[in-house]
């Protein structure tokens, strides 16, 4: 069985330690990195050749694809957060901030 390992080498967290001197004090940062042009070819294939984000029954419309990158923002907190409305304005400032992961037009 062959296993296809080239997603795992996409997305990476870096943990950066800064040891304490006697002027600073020490710190921990965590770092996420993930290769974002799969993410971005695909939704640009989709708004080409798709139906302006609706399926085939047009009962359901993909707005675009949320890179997990982004989720870990302040400014995008609210998509992972629960509350509807504000998984919804979130959404929006997101698609509006990075049009290249939109798959519909600017109507949603």
């Amino acid at each position: 069985m062959d296993i296809d390992d080239t997603y795992i080498g996409d997305i990476a967290t870096r943990l950066h330690i800064e040891k304490p001197t006697a002027f600073t004090k020490g710190k921990a940062t965590v770092q996420h990195i993930q290769k974002l042009d799969d993410a971005g070819n695909e939704a640009k294939l989709e708004r080409r050749y798709g139906d302006n984000g609706f399926t085939d029954g047009r009962t359901m419309r993909k707005l675009g694809s949320i890179p997990s990158v982004f989720l870990g923002k302040p400014e995008y907190k609210d998509i992972i957060d629960g509350d509807q409305k504000a998984m919804a304005k979130a959404a929006k400032r997101f698609f509006t901030d990075h049009p290249e992961f939109r798959t519909c037009n600017n109507n949603f």
